[in-house]
């Protein structure tokens, strides 16, 4: 049973993100390794950015358990939702028609965006409720190959990429940076809740 409170943090969590995956995107000045496959397949078959968020990661869920004979992680299914609803909140409702035309903003976009993402990764780890498929799949690659988790990761990093390149995706410059600050934004997102939990501030 999810605790009401809890539930709120992890909503808080995943619109903050989101609202940082949307900024990002609208930068135009490349996405996440796996924001290019949504983005990607959107443009080539239609549906919604969210509704392509919701199918990959939900055949996660179960690549994950096939790939070592495990019970699919059904709590995965929260964040797969809210990444869905929140990523076309932003997308079809807040910025449908926007459009950042020139650098100087498309930079405060994209990096906005990056703290906004971590800040919000941040608030939504903090229950350790469940774990997303694109970090169980991490987990599952890294247990069915014997390899650590950095290579999993960088592995599956390194695939996402290059189907979301195959397919259209916006690939770019800000791709790699991304993958670079993101863990930055993560760690000093969690520092920053504990910070203020530490002076009697705690928020979330």
């Amino acid at each position: 049973m999810i605790k009401h409170t809890t539930f709120i943090q992890i909503i808080a969590g995943y619109f903050i993100l989101t609202l940082g995956v949307s900024l990002i995107i609208l930068s135009n000045l490349g996405a996440g390794a796996w924001d290019t496959i949504y983005v990607g397949l959107s443009n080539q078959f239609g549906l919604t950015i969210g509704t392509w968020s919701f199918l990959v990661t939900a055949s996660l869920i179960f690549f994950n358990a096939l790939l070592n004979w495990e019970k699919p992680q059904f709590k995965s299914f929260i964040g797969t939702i809210l990444a869905s609803l929140g990523i076309d909140f932003w997308m079809e409702l807040v910025f449908s028609g926007f459009t950042v035309a020139h650098f100087p903003y498309q930079i405060l976009a994209f990096f906005t965006g990056i703290i906004l993402l971590g800040f919000g990764v941040s608030i939504y780890i903090r229950p350790q409720l469940f774990s997303g498929p694109i970090d169980g799949l991490m987990i599952a690659t890294s247990k069915r190959f014997n390899i650590s988790i950095k290579s999993a990761r960088i592995l599956n990093e390194f695939l996402a990429l290059a189907i979301g390149l195959l397919i259209g995706g916006p690939v770019g410059l800000g791709t790699l940076f991304a993958a670079i600050f993101l863990g930055y934004a993560i760690q000093y997102g969690t520092a920053l809740l504990n910070h203020l939990k530490d002076k009697g501030l705690k928020i979330i």
